[in-house]
């Protein structure tokens, strides 16, 4: 039997089947059948009026065929193909809007788990082809595609997705929506963490410290991907992609900024700046009699600096074109999302009488759809950023929940915001029951009223919120023991605090805080303890004894956060910068300090390698490294690791990740060097 994975063969046909649609108003989908094997075609091609099949004999015609960003499905013919991963790697990067459904036999259905679960593949057909499941294959594709044109937004020559109605600048305005609720799910996509990476911390996860949350909430991920888009925006405005293409342009990049960092100054400015751009622009049409472009630009302008005072003047310049416009200048500022805008134009053309009533009808509808669409795009990538960022349901004014409720109260909704309602249920209800596992009622309180709020059925809360009650009814008759508490009080009293590692206020403390972390008395408890800790450790840093400090500010540590203890911390760090300089100097090296002493301010987030984790292999490995004066992680070397040749490149990965608060001496940033055992266990993941 012929196969279809033949990369590099000269293009032998390309075959199409158009059919009579049931529907003439209805567009049809793009189907593409990527074989040489002709008695596919034969199987293939009952599939129905609403789809237009064409059938290319391997990849490389598929993309000669097809141009970048198209939407379709690609039923590919996959039996014997060596390198399955390295073609759909291929037809990705080709179009990443394309949905892959595998066709092989049933003997190797088994290897595309990986892919199915990477949603790299969206479906399997088993060889010879059943056709029921070969309708539900394309209707999994269909969805998908409608999913991933929600986040990405459609490219500018794309296969049919159902159309709204017919515009005299259609094109202008979806591109515009799509441009800019793309440019924010491609910030999603680069904060979404792997498969294999370790979960992210979110206001409901196991790290709760308000410290820990703000390093989170100002650092990593999300700050790299600002700077990412404004990078792109600057360089679209120097290459004049002002507006367009969408997905590219400067206007959607910086308002992708703003949306995950409502208060970049830099994103603002470049607003500020495309909007005088604009104004230009709008002047020179104008000179050049050239109306529409110089509508589409002053509605874009007004979109993004309402006060100008530009605008009074080129206003005064555009009612001189009245008769020339008709409903352009309401059109443009429909385009330029500036709805407001439009209804005020739409009711002076209404008092006027300078448009039929029929029109004016026709323009109030296109208003209102557009405003939805808009606000669902937004809401849905607004929602999916804040999901990605683990803000469920914080701040009140800037969380997942937030965004769906409005959405929810405003009466907007699409495919995409639908997939986020139910990403924020699946999470929620997960953090609820978390919560109630660690008896943390009140978060999980609040996250059930947040999820009725969003309009959650009401069985998966009744279902929750059973939970909940059963267990505040079991801690109700959760007692701590009062023997142990007995036991820390005395140790406490008798100044026995961290030793003997099994008889100290230490121990019996923290065996009270597993018990009952909520309990008021044991909260008073580690206060005391964690404040005599710190008053040994400040006496050790005063004695110049280095090593019992560090020993005493972990214990503290451990305890939870407290601002003595940073200042302590910070204090150590002086003492043993001071004290390895004199080394340092005379053997012309740079200063060590210990991992332990500086402060991430972006995670280490570690990805398990496949191989040791198909074979459960668990291992570590000690890197050495510097800490540059801006905080960032260079020259990583491996200095031990167990077993070898098996965890060193994801942990030199993983490290390289990680940001530092900058080590000062003097009030100056400097660059330290440092060490750390990375370790790789199957029970952490």
């Amino acid at each position: 039997m012929p196969k279809a994975a033949k990369m590099h063969e000269p293009a032998a046909k390309v075959r199409a089947e158009p059919v009579v649609a049931r529907n003439p108003n209805r567009q049809k989908q793009s189907a593409f059948l990527v074989t040489s094997d002709d008695s596919l075609w034969v199987q293939i091609g009952g599939i129905g009026n609403d789809w237009f099949v064409k059938q290319l004999d391997t990849i490389d015609d598929l993309v000669a065929a097809t141009q970048s960003g198209q939407t379709g499905v690609v039923l590919w013919d996959a039996r014997g193909c060596p390198n399955q991963a390295d073609v759909l790697s291929r037809i990705q990067l080709h179009s990443d809007r394309f949905a892959i459904v595998a066709l092989d036999v049933s003997a190797d259905v088994g290897a595309w788990t990986a892919p199915l679960e990477q949603r790299q593949v969206v479906a399997t057909l088993s060889l010879p082809i059943d056709q029921p499941k070969l309708v539900e294959a394309l209707a999994r594709g269909l969805e998908e595609i409608h999913a991933r044109v929600a986040l990405l937004g459609e490219a500018s020559a794309t296969a049919p997705i159902p159309p709204g109605p017919t515009r005299r600048f259609p094109w202008v305005a979806a591109a515009i929506a799509a441009g800019a609720v793309g440019a924010l799910a491609a910030a999603v996509f680069l904060l979404r963490p792997s498969d294999r990476s370790a979960p992210a911390k979110t206001e409901f996860g196991a790290v709760r410290e308000p410290q820990a949350q703000a390093l989170d909430k100002t650092s990593g991920a999300v700050a790299d991907t600002v700077d990412i888009l404004i990078e792109r925006a600057e360089q679209a405005m120097l290459d004049r992609h002002y507006i367009d293409p969408a997905e590219g342009s400067a206007l959607v990049l910086y308002r992708g900024a703003l949306n995950l960092d409502p208060s970049n100054g830099e994103a603002r400015q470049g607003l500020t700046r495309l909007a005088q751009v604009l104004f230009a622009r709008v002047q020179a049409a104008l000179d050049e009699r050239k109306v529409d472009v110089a509508l589409q630009a002053l509605e874009t302008a007004r979109s993004i600096s309402s006060d100008d005072a530009h605008l009074a003047a080129l206003d005064a310049r555009i009612a001189t074109f009245r008769s020339e416009l008709g409903p352009a200048q309401i059109q443009a500022a429909i385009n330029a999302q500036n709805f407001d805008r439009a209804t005020e134009l739409i009711d002076e053309a209404a008092r006027a009488k300078l448009l039929s009533s029929a029109k004016l009808a026709q323009l109030r509808d296109d208003v209102r759809l557009q405003r939805e669409q808009f606000d669902a795009g937004r809401y849905a990538a607004l929602a999916g950023a804040r999901l990605q960022q683990g803000r469920l349901i914080g701040p009140s004014s800037d969380s997942a929940a937030f965004y769906l409720r409005q959405a929810r109260q405003e009466g907007v909704m699409s495919p995409a915001l639908q997939l986020k309602y139910q990403e924020f249920l699946d999470r929620a209800s997960q953090a609820v029951r978390g919560a109630v596992d660690q008896r943390r009622f009140a978060d999980a309180d609040r996250l059930l009223a947040e999820m009725r709020n969003i309009g959650a059925p009401a069985n998966t809360t009744a279902a929750l919120q059973q939970n909940l009650d059963t267990a505040r009814g079991q801690s109700a008759h959760e007692k701590v023991d009062q023997a142990v508490l007995d036991l820390a009080q005395s140790r406490l009293a008798q100044g026995n605090l961290t030793e003997p590692d099994k008889d100290s206020a230490l121990f019996y403390v923290n065996q009270l805080r597993a018990a009952d972390p909520q309990d008021a008395r044991v909260a008073q408890l580690s206060h005391a303890l964690q404040a005599q800790i710190l008053g040994r450790a400040r006496a050790a840093l005063d004695a110049a004894d280095t090593a019992k400090a560090e020993a005493l500010l972990q214990a503290a540590d451990g305890l939870g956060p407290s601002a003595d203890g940073k200042a302590l911390s910070d204090r150590l760090l002086q003492a043993k910068l001071a004290d390895t300089d004199a080394k340092s100097a005379a053997a012309g090296a740079m200063p060590e300090v210990m991992e332990n002493l500086l402060a991430r301010v972006k995670p280490l987030k570690l990805q398990y390698p496949s191989g040791a984790l198909n074979r459960n292999i668990e291992g570590w490995v000690e890197l050495g490294y510097i800490v540059t004066d801006s905080g960032a992680v260079v020259d990583v070397k491996v200095l031990n690791s167990n077993p070898e040749g098996v965890f060193e490149t994801a942990a030199i990965k993983a490290i390289s990740r990680v940001r530092y608060q900058p080590v000062k001496r003097n009030g100056k940033p400097i660059a330290v060097g440092t060490k750390i055992r990375v370790a790789f266990r199957l029970s952490a993941r």
